[in-house]
């Protein structure tokens, strides 16, 4: 049966300037088929030969939920950032590389936010209220991103 959370990323490709919200619903899905845990813990180590029925079991599930974890993060990249990203040795390495581009405390998500603070245009025949909303919300965030980075806004 397929995860129906899966929609979301398909609406939801990586395209680099988008990273903090392909992120945040790539860790949905996996969170919603438990195997978010790969992003976090350790590979175990190889069972010898002669170790447990159970030792076995466990190398071999974190092995597949980590195949499933990198098939859903390159099937959801655009084709510019799959092909980057074809050879890394798994979906840590992967998801790694993506946050030191593209992560919040990066300029590439600074400029993001400035971009569709500056673009942000009301609908015509839409509340005022909704505008006035989305303009706090673009603010508050590139208040926190720069709060956070160390970078200062003047006031005047």
């Amino acid at each position: 049966m397929t995860n129906p959370l899966t929609v979301i990323l398909e609406k939801n490709q990586s395209t680099s300037p988008n990273y903090v919200d392909w992120q945040r619903n790539v860790k949905i899905v996996l969170n919603s088929e438990d195997i978010d845990y790969v992003l976090e813990a350790p590979m175990p180590a190889l069972p010898a030969e002669d170790a447990t029925t159970e030792d076995h079991a466990i190398y071999k599930k974190w092995v597949t939920d980590e195949k499933k974890v990198r098939s859903y993060l390159m099937a959801t990249m655009s084709n510019a950032l799959q092909v980057q990203r074809e050879s890394m040795r798994d979906s840590r390495e992967v998801l790694l590389h993506l946050r030191k581009l593209y992560g919040e405390n990066s300029r590439s998500a600074q400029f993001q936010l400035i971009a569709e603070l500056y673009g942000t245009k009301m609908a015509k025949g839409s509340p005022v209220n909704d505008h006035v909303l989305k303009m706090i919300n673009a603010i508050e965030r590139i208040v926190a991103l720069t709060n956070h980075t160390g970078c200062r806004i003047k006031h005047r």
